[in-house]
């Protein structure tokens, strides 16, 4: 049975491979992570196509790092956004806690005159 199969080491992958690179190499693409595996580098070593060859992968290659750099650009753009609107949110919680400080501030102040109790020393609180 072993005369079946070619036995040999496997490379030692030094690259960490990220869940979206498996997802790709799994429905047949390839990525740049996947790429320079070294295994990958290797097997491209050790194969010398024809020049028509060699273009057609260069082209193919060309266009899945165009897609992948399509990938980053709307990533960051997206991360851009999430970060636009967090920044958003802190500020109008910012303003929201700082309107409440005021009129709790004034309510205060009400409260001290309804009793006619003069304001206390600025180093006070509230009530």
């Amino acid at each position: 049975m072993d005369k079946y199969f070619n036995r040999r080491t496997l490379e030692p992958i030094t690259e960490e491979i990220t869940p979206t690179d498996h997802d790709i190499l799994r429905h047949g693409g390839t990525s740049s992570n996947i790429e320079r595996l070294p295994s990958r580098v290797q097997r491209s070593k050790l194969s010398s196509p024809d020049a028509r060859q060699k273009i057609e992968d260069l082209a193919y290659e060309v266009s899945y790092l165009k897609a992948e750099m399509q990938w980053e650009k709307e990533n960051k753009q997206i991360f851009l956004q999430f970060h636009q609107r967090m920044f958003d949110i802190f500020r109008a919680m910012e303003d929201a806690l700082t309107q409440t400080c005021i009129r709790m501030e004034e309510s205060e102040k009400r409260y001290l005159d309804l009793w006619d109790i003069e304001e206390p020393s600025p180093a006070g609180g509230f009530i």
